[in-house]
């Protein structure tokens, strides 16, 4: 790998050479995404078996390997930039496989019936929505003089909850 100097944190872009295999650990769930004159970019900060950080931009076809394998930090992938011939031009392309973890090494855990496919983290979004639920019955309840309908304290409540998740 040849490291190239960027901005992005002070980390070395990856760029591999041809015929070469790396593989990357991904340091965070989600890439950077964003719009160049190039088109749409993905930026990964991965991490090679060394320990040396980069940052990569992903094609689009790998971004799309990357999501569709399920990745997330700490989960690791090979990159190989193979040789492709079309015609009498010789190009590369680059290559995407997920490292698949050994079924030893992941712990045995109860399959719950009623469990999301994914883990959702506790941002405090469902307290904070609890919370203005309970105060947009509180002001229902204290403007008596007006006939509230469901629909109403629901708006009251979501209208609360976004501008204070705003905030946040």
């Amino acid at each position: 790998m040849e490291p190239t100097q960027t901005k992005q944190n002070g980390r070395p872009k990856l760029e591999l050479q041809l015929n070469q295999t790396a593989t990357l650990t991904l340091m965070r769930d989600k890439p950077y995404t964003g719009e160049s004159s190039f088109g749409p970019y993905f930026l990964y900060h991965v991490k090679d078996a060394g320990g040396v950080e980069y940052s990569f931009f992903a094609p689009s076809e790998i971004h799309g390997q990357v999501v569709e394998a399920g990745l997330k930090a700490g989960d690791a992938f090979t990159l190989s930039k193979k040789a492709v011939q079309n015609g009498k031009k010789v190009g590369a392309r680059l290559e995407f496989e997920a490292v698949t973890k050994p079924v030893s090494a992941q712990p045995n855990q109860p399959v719950k019936q009623d469990a999301l496919p994914f883990e959702i983290p506790d941002d405090g979004f469902k307290q904070l929505m609890q919370r203005c639920v309970q105060e947009a019955v509180e002001i229902v309840k204290a403007v008596n003089t007006i006939t509230w309908q469901n629909e109403d304290v629901r708006s009251i409540a979501l209208t609360m909850f976004i501008q204070r998740a705003r905030v946040s």
